[in-house]
This record gives structure tokens, C-alpha cells and sequence, in this order.
């Protein structure tokens, strides 16, 4: 009986634990803002997340792409600073990884961003306010989340001038497979 009273006391920690869990704080290399980028020089995400287009996994930034603005003159900003000592050593920027999907999910930036013309806001919530890299991500996605897109989502017509709009599940899958691997 004692054995089960700990047994039971254990799944009650384990499960309050897991309940609880937080993805730990991320914290770049680079200070990189975001805002700054997007907002005031007008650059596009695909502008640095140079993948995002063309595969399946956005990329992160390579150090050669932050010199070819970063390389020369005088500066005050340790963040650059920084950027510079990577490409001296001749080393990638360490970015860490923020944004997680379990492992069996599969997701394509290039169908989602090329095809679907789907906002990186839409997802990644609202980077282009940021000053600073987020800790962690800005938006939870759970499986309704896509599933109600698929469902909902709107495509442009062949002419370019207006908008289909899908039928739940016809020509975006909600299937399983689709996305589960």
C-alpha cells in the first residue's frame, strides 16, 4: 500500500512538472532588431532568412550576408561589433533555434510562404516590432491552429485577380499524412 501512495505522489509531481514546463529562454548571440531591419530600412524577411522561399526551412542568416552591410567603418554598436569578430574568425553566427515543431511534423516554408502566400506574422506573430530577438517563441501553434487555416484558406485565381475560396479540405489537405510523418 505504501508503494502505491509514492507511486501515486510521483505521477502527481510528474504530471504538475509537466504541466508547468516552459520552453527555457533563448538567448542569440546577436542582439539582432528586427525593427530596425524591417521597419525603418524596409528589408523582407526573405531578405536574411534566405531559404524560406525555395525550401522547406526558412535558414537562419549566414555571417557573409550580416557583413555585406556590417563589414566596414567605424562603429559604436557592440552588436555589429560582434557580427565582425564572427567573420574574422571566419565563423558562423551561432543563431539558436526558437521556433520548434515536434519531430514528426512536417512543415514547408517555400508551400506555405511561396505558394499559399502565407505572412511570417501569421505564425512568428509580430517580429518586425522587436528590438531584440524573442526569448522564446511569440506564438504557440497547437494542430488547430493549422488545421483551421487549411480549412479556411483563400488562394489567388489564375488571373491574379481575385481570390478562390477552398471548400473545408478540398484542395489544402487536413489529412493526417499530410503534415504527420
Amino acid at each position: 500500500m505504501k508503494w502505491l501512495g509514492l507511486i501515486g505522489l510521483a505521477a502527481v509531481v510528474l504530471l504538475t512538472v509537466g504541466f508547468w514546463w516552459v520552453e527555457p529562454a533563448v538567448v542569440q548571440p546577436i542582439e539582432y532588431p528586427h525593427k530596425t531591419h524591417v521597419q525603418q530600412l524596409k528589408l523582407a524577411c526573405a531578405s536574411c532568412h534566405q531559404r524560406v522561399e525555395k525550401d522547406a526551412v526558412a535558414g537562419r542568416p549566414p555571417t557573409a550576408l550580416c557583413l555585406a552591410c556590417h563589414s566596414g567603418g567605424e562603429t559604436k554598436s557592440e552588436e555589429v561589433k560582434k557580427i565582425r569578430a564572427f567573420g574574422e574568425k571566419g565563423q558562423e553566427i551561432p543563431w539558436k533555434r526558437v521556433w520548434r515543431l515536434p519531430s514528426h511534423v512536417f512543415f514547408s516554408h517555400r508551400t506555405h510562404v511561396t505558394v499559399a502566400k502565407v505572412k511570417c506574422q501569421t505564425c512568428h506573430g509580430p517580429m518586425e516590432t522587436l528590438d531584440r530577438p524573442p526569448a522564446r517563441a511569440l506564438k504557440t501553434l497547437a494542430m488547430n491552429d493549422c488545421i483551421g487555416c487549411h480549412e479556411q484558406w483563400e488562394w489567388p485565381n489564375e488571373k491574379g485577380t481575385g481570390v478562390v475560396k477552398a471548400a473545408a479540405g478540398r484542395r489544402v489537405s487536413t489529412d493526417c499524412n499530410a503534415c504527420h510523418r
